[in-house]
């Protein structure tokens, strides 16, 4: 997981926040993420980026169960290691791509969150299914 990234978006939503005439004392913790409708932007990008923590701390934690198995029976995780750091970039890159067009828009942060964390929820599986096989 790329921590700067995600300390990116934070400071993002929370620079938004400070900056908006009439927001005072808005405290992003007390946004409630259930019924995002109505939430301003902010929030919503707060949320999404929420999220993206959220299935990036479930893959971290599967992924060093599965990196534990495969020290366990073969002796090495560094091929797997080296997969996961590939993946990572990979969805960083492409979920920047997917998104370029609205890379000025207010609700581009929870875009590139979303796709962040599909992305992560399609390797979460992926993961599960490598530790059913082991």
């Amino acid at each position: 997981m790329n921590a700067y990234l995600m300390k990116a978006i934070y400071k993002h939503c929370l620079v938004v926040l400070l900056v908006l005439p009439g927001l005072t004392n808005v405290n992003a913790a007390l946004w409630e993420c259930g019924e995002r409708s109505n939430l301003p932007q902010q929030g919503k990008n707060y949320c999404a980026a929420s999220d993206f923590r959220q299935s990036a701390h479930i893959l971290k934690e599967l992924f060093v169960a599965l990196q534990n198995t495969h020290e366990q029976r073969y002796g090495d995780s560094k091929t797997l290691s080296e997969a996961q750091g590939a993946y990572a970039v990979y969805r960083d890159q492409q979920c920047n791509a997917e998104n370029k067009c609205i890379e000025d828009e207010p609700f581009h942060p929870m875009i590139v969150a979303q796709c962040k964390t599909r992305l992560n929820n399609l390797r979460i599986n992926e993961i599960k299914r490598m530790l059913e096989r082991s």
